[in-house]
């Protein structure tokens, strides 16, 4: 029912309208008294930033503005959650590394932090319930689906694809380019969120060649993964360097630190030669192989 991927046999308007309306709808669905809020957040952050992979891929045939307003508006829909995703995440971080024995720290002052953390979640997640969060993004689902009619979608083509993926190729490019000159949080973020834009649109356009864009989709989600992971430490190194003495103290402080940088470390190593064989081409070269790959589909 929510499959992310246009058909062959479909136009790229018709596939386009449909993968947006059935996206609207899985989000709706996650916002209906979820059994597992964790797994809800987590599936509707994920559905978000699927819509706004096609936002980006249609930015020039729709217009600047229009493009503008709906990705800020699914940008701020996604931040709406984004505090409780991070406490869930960092909190199963931590516990997993714990009873992995890859964390100095004593088991008290373990208990005491994720104690601390689950209340702090509990309150976001209270917030978020007192401000009927899900229901308002549920609305602005059923808004984005009868608003989908009105959107200029009725010169998709070809160009579509060049522009689209030839935007999130280059800004890849970039991003890494940055990062390699500034090792640090705020480039790494950046570069990850672009990868993701672009994954989700190879995924989107997989039909074409699925032998290779699922290949080339399975490495994408490999460096998204590993992007995704060394965001997490970082917020998890400052989210503990901000807490209070009587939380947790400044020897074990140090020592998980310690632990997540080391942790990094391993993930660079891992994720600089994966960066290196997915972005081997320029954009240009890059985008041309895509292009024929969807025209030749569409013979």
């Amino acid at each position: 029912m929510y499959r992310f991927a246009i058909d062959n046999q479909e136009e790229l308007q018709e596939g386009i309208i449909r993968v947006l309306r059935e996206q609207y709808a899985f989000i709706g669905h996650h916002t209906t008294i979820p059994n597992d809020i964790d797994t809800s957040v987590h599936e509707i952050r994920k559905a978000i930033k699927r819509i706004r992979a096609i936002l980006r891929l249609v930015r020039w045939d729709i217009g600047e503005e229009l493009y503008q307003s709906e990705n800020m508006r699914f940008r701020d829909l996604g931040r709406q959650l984004s505090q409780l995703r991070d406490y869930h995440v960092i909190i199963t971080y931590l516990a997993e590394n714990f009873e992995a024995e890859e964390l100095r720290i004593p088991e008290n002052s373990f208990i005491n932090l994720i104690n601390y953390l689950n209340a702090k979640k509990e309150v976001e997640l209270k917030r978020c319930v007192d401000n009927q969060t899900l229901e308002t993004i549920k609305e602005q689902m059923e808004i984005s689906t009868k608003d989908l009619s009105e959107f200029p979608f009725d010169f998709l083509g070809p160009h579509t694809i060049r522009q689209g993926t030839a935007n999130a190729y280059s800004q890849c490019l970039n991003k890494i380019s940055e990062t390699q000159l500034k090792l640090d949080d705020h480039p790494l973020h950046e570069l990850r969120k672009r990868v993701k834009y672009l994954l989700n649109q190879m995924i989107l356009i997989q039909e074409v060649w699925p032998d290779f864009f699922k290949t080339y989709a399975v490495s994408l989600k490999e460096a998204s993964d590993l992007l995704g992971d060394d965001h997490n430490i970082a917020e998890a190194i400052s989210l503990v360097n901000s807490l209070p003495s009587d939380i947790i103290s400044e020897e074990d402080k140090n020592n998980l630190t310690d632990s997540f940088r080391k942790e990094r470390d391993h993930i660079h190593r891992e994720l600089w030669p994966l960066l290196g064989k997915l972005f081997t081409e320029d954009a240009k070269a890059f985008v041309k192989r895509i292009t024929s790959y969807w025209l030749i589909s569409r013979e």
